[in-house]
């Protein structure tokens, strides 16, 4: 086995054998530490790959505030629509008091939440597909979201619960509309 770099320079030659001291270093022991050394690098460079993909798709924090007057009207959430990856975190921030944040529909196995009032709250989305939610005090006001993980790939549900939602808005009727036509 090779002891140093310096013992490695000097049996580079195939076929031959070097000395340094007393100890001899055969060809074969060359080719081995070659192809250890070739395995080293392959694993080194896919660890750093790994390393550099992990940080490029580090999940996110998706702020969402709970507003009285948005720009899309009063009592809204900003933005009403977003689009996530999964694994990101969704951040609602009460902007205003009186406001909560409950899922109204999630994806098959992914988990629903509910906050109390006027507390930020952090929901990681886990699962794909469409992701509705709104403010339990607000809600037949219009103060509703939507949430697009990956692909929608539970939409018609979403879109059926969401018509549901909407024949009991007072005010705000086209929300989740404009808010759902931006999934794609």
């Amino acid at each position: 086995m090779i002891n140093s770099m310096r013992e490695y320079v000097l049996c580079r030659t195939p076929g031959t054998m070097h000395s340094q001291g007393t100890t001899q270093i055969p060809s074969v022991g060359h080719r081995t530490t070659k192809r250890k050394t070739r395995e080293l690098t392959t694993k080194f460079v896919a660890a750093l790959s790994l390393a550099l993909a992990a940080t490029a798709g580090q999940a996110a924090d998706i702020a969402i505030q709970m507003l009285d007057t948005s720009k899309d009207g009063p009592l809204a959430f900003e933005p009403v629509f977003v689009k996530a990856n999964v694994g990101d975190t969704l951040v609602f921030n009460p902007s205003s008091k009186g406001h909560t944040t409950e899922s109204l529909l999630v994806p098959d196995g992914a988990k629903p939440w509910k906050s109390g009032y006027d507390k930020a709250t952090r929901v990681t989305v886990e699962k794909e597909g469409i992701y509705l939610y709104g403010c339990e005090a607000h809600r037949r006001m219009g103060m509703v979201g939507v949430v697009q993980v990956g692909q929608p790939v539970n939409l018609e549900a979403a879109s059926k619960a969401a018509a549901a939602e909407t024949a009991h808005f007072v005010m705000n009727k086209d929300r989740f509309s404009k808010a759902l036509a931006q999934v794609h």
